[in-house]
């Protein structure tokens, strides 16, 4: 009898009607209620550009995903010179080179994203000098000189052997795509040993600014080709110029070197309209559809937008301390095993000036769960902000960690899946 006397005194009050009451139970001894009908709002926008310069990371290639259509990447970059006042002194004129060689060594971490077909590739000289301490995004489209293409005629097909060692020289390397370039290239640059274009880098790159590398793959089918992934600060990623003093009978090579004070960045093209797929073009031009996916896009791709157009409301009914806020997002069915989903997306707010700031919560980032086959977010110190009034905006985005780096997406179930829907999980304290 004194049990039931304590419950009764400590029993929670039911909330006003139009706040999800049917959902809330009418009373809990452990005066705490949990409810997952929270109302949720979602759908696909497309992402803003991303930084991409001076990343450790560059990406190069193009595949046709089924469900999201074409990418494109393309990586420019500056080379430096490895010593100053090159040919300084010397003879320069018995000079001739044999080739000259762009090599990219691939990431150790993961190579890239889709399947190991060949690939044609193009070379092209850049016409403008990029300053350093200037961001660079993945929409920036870098000018060209003309459009001559560098790469040796007839060689600019390529199959990637991301774990191939080369031997050159009798030395093995790390695994590397090598691009055979035009060796009157080499020669243009070995025309200025010795000059005031090759006193030092400043110099250099007024007179050779860079390089644009990028792919131009016709007729792709789904699920053939990738995006490949470059280690851009390895040594042995660079330009490597081969030639001889033939007054001399020396066999040299000179390197240009990709540093970390040098530009480099990743330029990135989407076609979401030619995805074999429908639904995704489709949701693009009616936003209602989201209720039964959405979807995620890394290097400037896609992004979710999320709202939850009835929480500010439980505040109104009483319920304003929350023990813990989860949104759980499962994936819609299963992934082709060449697409990952991202490790981790993150939820951001949208600032006053339209930034992404970062939600309040700790361990707010959403791990991806292989075994659920879906993400948790906990949010619980953003949604007591909504409830409190600190954000009057109850929506949220979801962007892909690593979106400077990586191509990785992820098809989403919305909150009207039929299935497994995204869904808010709400546990208020009432005492």
């Amino acid at each position: 009898m004194l049990l039931c006397a304590l419950l009764l005194a400590t029993g929670c009050r039911k909330p006003d009607d139009g706040v999800d009451a049917d959902v809330l139970p009418p009373g809990n001894p452990l005066l705490v209620h949990e409810l997952d009908s929270s109302t949720v709002l979602a759908w696909t926008t497309r992402e803003n550009p991303v930084r991409t310069s001076n990343l450790s990371r560059c990406l190069l290639g193009s595949y046709l995903d089924d469900r999201l259509g074409l990418v494109n990447a393309s990586l420019v970059t500056q080379l430096r010179l490895s010593t100053n006042n090159v040919g300084a002194g010397q003879d320069n004129s018995g000079l001739v080179c044999d080739s000259v060689v762009l090599a990219l060594v691939y990431d150790p971490t993961a190579y890239g994203y889709g399947n190991l077909d060949p690939q044609v590739l193009k070379v092209l000289e850049l016409a403008e000098f990029l300053p350093n301490d200037t961001t660079y995004r993945s929409d920036k489209l870098p000018q060209v000189a003309n459009l001559t293409d560098l790469v040796v005629a007839g060689r600019d097909q390529f199959t990637p052997q991301p774990l191939a060692t080369p031997v050159i020289d009798g030395v093995t390397l790390k695994p590397q795509l090598r691009i055979p370039l035009d060796p009157a290239l080499g020669q243009r640059i070995l025309g200025k040993f010795g000059q005031p274009e090759t006193v030092n880098n400043e110099a250099f790159l007024q007179f050779f600014k860079g390089l644009w590398v990028l792919p131009v793959n016709e007729a792709l089918d789904p699920y053939r080709s990738a995006v490949l992934y470059f280690a851009m600060l390895d040594a042995q990623t660079k330009m490597t110029l081969y030639y001889r003093n033939t007054l001399v009978g020396d066999t040299l090579t000179f390197d240009l070197l990709v540093t970390d004070n040098g530009v480099r960045f990743t330029h990135a093209e989407f076609d979401h309209g030619v995805a074999t797929d429908p639904f995704l073009p489709q949701s693009m031009a009616d936003t209602t559809l989201g209720t039964q996916r959405t979807y995620v896009q890394a290097l400037g791709g896609l992004r979710t937008r999320i709202r939850f157009p009835h929480l500010k409301a439980y505040a109104d009914a009483g319920y304003r301390a929350v023990a813990k806020a989860e949104l759980v997002v499962p994936l819609d069915g299963t992934h082709y095993p060449a697409y990952l989903p991202p490790t981790q997306l993150f939820p951001v707010r949208t600032g006053d000036t339209g930034q992404d700031l970062l939600l309040p919560d700790l361990a707010a980032n959403g791990v991806y769960d292989p075994d659920e086959r879906a993400y948790r977010f906990t949010i619980t110190r953003w949604v007591q902000g909504v409830l409190n009034g600190d954000y009057p905006d109850p929506e949220i985005s979801l962007i892909p960690g690593s979106n400077g780096v990586s191509v990785n997406r992820v098809v989403l179930a919305g909150p009207g899946h039929p299935e497994r829907p995204m869904k808010l999980v709400l546990t208020f304290t009432t005492s």
